[in-house]
């Protein structure tokens, strides 16, 4: 493969990220995202090449560091089938659905990389064991926004103003947990501003 091809090959991973982009695919269909992958397997030739793209190659940036988790085979980029190719509702769903599996997202780094997403060799399948199922049911109710806290109806409507969740959401326990964690990340890099602005 030379430095100007692509690998979209999930096969071409590391296996707990194969695992993990397996899960993270899955998770999006049913949410009703139509995406698809871009990249997975970058060696640090093509990392190289494409660092140089817009330094000393001509064309627009399109990354940031000669050292990516590409090339320990253990990232993945995404693109969207419609609306558009990088359609920032899209990619910010998607975005939730990852950090919700414990998959990080380039999405909330100072400097965001919105379709990237990656995971650590240490990462493990999110499962609840049978005997908490039956204690840890409520917890998957959804609730209606008139019953959550002001605290967890502020972060809501911040989620809601950037089109991360649609605006008659109604979350469960658990997933206010997540997007708690969520919010937090956001408002320490500043996406909320970033993903208003690009709305």
């Amino acid at each position: 493969m030379n430095v100007t091809s692509t690998c979209r090959d999930i096969n071409e991973l590391h296996s707990v990220a194969q695992t993990a982009c397996r899960l993270f695919l899955e998770e999006c269909k049913k949410g009703g995202l139509d995406i698809f992958i871009t990249e997975t397997y970058r060696s640090q030739e093509r990392q190289d090449y494409l660092y140089s793209q817009g330094r000393t190659r001509p064309g627009p940036v399109v990354t940031w560091t000669l050292k990516s988790n590409h090339k320990s085979r253990l990232a993945w980029d995404i693109a969207c089938n419609k609306p558009s190719l990088y359609d920032a509702a899209t990619l910010k769903k998607a975005g939730l659905i990852a950090m919700s599996l414990g998959i990080g997202w380039g999405g909330v780094w100072k400097t965001p990389d919105m379709p990237h997403f990656e995971v650590t060799t240490g990462w493990i399948v999110p499962k609840i064991g049978e005997d908490d199922e039956e204690m840890l049911k409520d917890r998957f109710v959804p609730k209606e926004q008139k019953d959550l806290t002001t605290g967890q109806l502020n972060m809501l409507n911040r989620l809601i103003e950037v089109g991360a969740v649609a605006k008659d959401y109604k979350p469960s326990l658990n997933i206010l947990e997540t997007m708690s964690i969520i919010d937090s990340a956001f408002k320490n890099t500043g996406f909320y501003d970033f993903a208003k602005n690009n709305k």
